[in-house]
């Protein structure tokens, strides 16, 4: 590599990797918030709190590189503008490709990096969260139930109105759907809930249960001044062992080909997540490429270049929303896929043509006629 192309990429590669890792902390700090309340309300350990926000840094790292990449080189290619750094490389014979050489090596870069997070590190990392989480709401039962919303843990759904001084629930609403053919609502005054090691205990207060014959379609309501609902462990067991993986858990080939039976519409998800891991990626070296190509063709002008930055941001901005919209469609049906990896595919390669030499002539002609 020419050293000048060096000295460009060494730019480019602490400035992106700085703005990557400095918006990442910021959104994962933004993020941790939302659980500080597991420690301070639910009386979760600090070393748990902070393996389960560990495990969000690689998919916000994911997120946040392709952003980083477009900002790293709008920053030093309008720094080296403004510095006339880049006027005296051109004027030592470097062209727009070798000028445009380190941007694309840096794209090529964060390309791989997101790979390797999005194909390995984040499905293993979101399985591990989703333990966590799964292994809280069932060992866990009472610490993880907040007055003022609905719960759902295992299959029950539980909605408390209060709290009172010695951690019972006042006006409590609970949801039992273990038996899908007898499907149950409790309404209790107050309701005092249990973990023991036999399984979990609700004892409800002055209450009754409402539920449906669903073969009659006959409802009947009990009234109680005592209620006690248990749970086996043989039951939280089972449970345990039949959680579904999610789709941001699967690895790519069980994304393509799920061992289970699914519905339609989840196959389609699933086709829709691994397409999306595969894509993703390929916004660092769109992005990086689109920003450079706006920053080197054309006049420059001394008295900034913030609309040739705006407009850069707009169209990456457009990118990723239109790939965006693909995938979202592509829940639905799959004709969209070659879209999706069109536009991004398409848009590389439109930069890397604009780039040569052939490119920037035929851009200084359609340049000059749409002055003329």
């Amino acid at each position: 590599m020419h050293k000048l192309s060096r000295y460009i990429f060494k730019q480019l590669f602490f400035t992106a990797l700085t703005v990557a890792v400095v918006l990442t902390l910021i959104s994962w700090l933004a993020q941790s918030i939302r659980y500080i309340d597991y420690v301070a309300n639910k009386g979760i350990s600090l070393l748990l709190y902070f393996q389960m926000i560990l495990y969000l840094l690689p998919n916000l790292f994911v997120i946040i590189a392709p952003i980083a990449v477009l900002i790293g080189v709008l920053f030093v290619y309008n720094k080296l503008i403004a510095d006339h750094e880049l006027v005296a490389m051109q004027s030592a014979g470097l062209s727009y490709w070798q000028l445009a050489k380190p941007v694309f090596s840096i794209g090529i870069l964060f390309t791989l990096i997101i790979y390797v997070f999005s194909l390995y590190v984040i499905p293993l990392t979101f399985r591990k969260y989703r333990d966590i989480s799964t292994s809280l709401r069932e060992q866990s039962f009472v610490s993880l139930i907040q007055a003022g919303q609905f719960n759902s843990i295992g299959k029950y759904t539980v909605y408390a109105r209060g709290q009172d001084a010695q951690g019972n629930f006042l006006g409590l609403l609970l949801y039992d759907a273990n038996e899908p053919s007898n499907l149950k609502i409790f309404m209790a005054e107050k309701g005092i809930l249990l973990d023991k090691e036999e399984g979990r205990r609700i004892f409800l207060i002055n209450g009754n249960r409402q539920e449906k014959d669903v073969s009659t379609g006959k409802p009947s309501i009990l009234y109680f001044d005592r209620y006690t609902i248990e749970e086996k462990k043989e039951e939280k067991e089972n449970t345990q062992e039949a959680r579904f993986l999610k789709a941001y858990e699967r690895s790519l080939e069980d994304l393509f080909n799920p061992k289970e039976k699914l519905k339609p519409s989840t196959k389609l998800e699933f086709l829709a997540a691994a397409h999306q891991r595969l894509l993703i990626p390929l916004f660092a070296l769109a992005f990086a490429l689109l920003a450079v190509c706006f920053m080197l063709l054309g006049h420059f002008n001394r008295k900034g270049r913030s609309m040739r930055i705006f407009i850069s941001c707009l169209g990456a901005s457009l990118l990723q929303v239109s790939v965006m919209i693909f995938f979202h469609t592509l829940k639905y049906a799959t004709f969209m896929i070659p879209f999706a990896y069109g536009s991004v595919i398409l848009t590389i390669l439109i930069c890397l043509f604009l780039l040569t030499p052939w490119g920037v002539r035929f851009f200084n002609v359609f340049n000059f006629r749409k002055n003329s």
